[in-house]
């Protein structure tokens, strides 16, 4: 057996490849492949092989540029170096193995917790990826993955890009997430809580207009605390951008809105005595209502229930063509 460390000079697709060095070390006394500090021999899965997960099936002359391949949303894969091919898995499997003389597959070791730890590690292409909250010891979590907003690594908490996704929904439904993260998406409080308990994450906010423009906010700091808090959010300045700050500081004190609650419209946790925010003004919406808001950011699609998205200047849900919030962490 030997170790192998792979310098890679570019990005790879599955479409080209340009401009690849890298550096071999070999040792004979080594008793697993090693192909860069990222992957792993599996040696149990020597010999056998399986369509569990599979992305594809590649031709590739060396193992190198197999790793190279498992990219993105891979998490294991296979070499045959007799046939010369790659087999690109989402994750590993632990069912469905059959026969498959000649392959040895490796794990993809590296298990990114944000969108941050994926560009730190030369991820540049914007896109859904997956994430590991806690390591070896969480499931992955789909999210998406913004690689080129102000240097990249931004992980997107709600996304609403077409209007296709109602976000009419209660407390469990935005404690777990809905949606997709390729079109409209909340990814849940709860998933939320674990990006930002580990310190302040930034607050990116947009929103892009029917006429075209896209108007943004940036906040330097954004937490939430744990479902036993009622997921409370944290906000803190500075703020800037093209939108205004109507979180923070809105002109308003019962409509500033960190050190608020979250609220849905079975789950009233707003200040406002009598009324439930949720329900009466925000269209069935979560949100960390106040009493009740001039930012607010899940209304019902182009409803005229859709108050105040963020006034000013968006005024009418209207005029709304796309919302995204991301955050990344510090």
């Amino acid at each position: 057996m030997g170790t192998y460390q792979v310098v890679i000079n570019t990005q790879f697709n599955m479409n080209s490849l340009i401009a690849i060095s890298f550096i071999v070390l070999f040792s004979p006394a080594t008793q697993a492949i090693n192909v860069s500090p990222r992957y792993t021999a599996q040696l149990e899965f020597d010999n056998k092989m399986s369509d569990n997960k599979l992305l594809g099936e590649f031709k590739a002359q060396t193992l190198t540029l197999c790793a190279i391949m498992c990219n993105n949303e891979c998490g294991l894969f296979g070499f045959h170096h007799i046939m010369e091919k790659c087999r690109i898995h989402q994750k590993i499997f632990t069912s469905g193995l059959s026969d498959g003389p000649g392959w040895r597959y490796y794990l993809d070791g590296f298990l990114p917790v944000d969108c941050k730890d994926l560009r730190d590690n030369g991820h540049t292409n914007t896109g859904v990826y997956e994430i590991y909250f806690n390591g070896t010891n969480s499931d992955p979590v789909r999210v998406y993955c913004d690689m080129e907003t102000m240097n990249g690594g931004w992980t997107a908490i709600q996304k609403r890009i077409n209007g296709s996704l109602s976000f009419e929904k209660n407390w469990t439904e935005y404690k777990n997430g809905f949606g997709s993260p390729e079109q409209d998406v909340w990814i849940g409080n709860d998933d939320i809580h674990q990006l930002t308990k580990g310190g302040p994450s930034s607050l990116y906010i947009s929103i892009t207009l029917v006429n075209g423009s896209r108007l943004y906010e940036l906040y330097n700091e954004f937490s939430i605390s744990s479902e036993a808090d009622k997921y409370q959010l944290f906000l803190a300045g500075p703020a800037t951008g093209t939108l205004g700050d109507r979180m923070l500081n809105s002109g308003n004190p019962y409509t500033d809105l960190s050190g608020m609650s979250f609220s849905t419209s079975d789950r009233d946790n707003d200040k406002w005595s009598g009324v439930n925010c949720a329900a009466d003004w925000g269209g069935g919406g979560g949100w960390w209502y106040n009493s009740c808001n001039y930012a607010y950011l899940n209304g019902p699609w182009s409803s005229a229930d859709w108050y105040d998205p963020w006034n000013p200047p968006v005024k009418y849900a209207r005029d709304v063509k796309e919302t995204m919030m991301l955050i990344k962490r510090h």
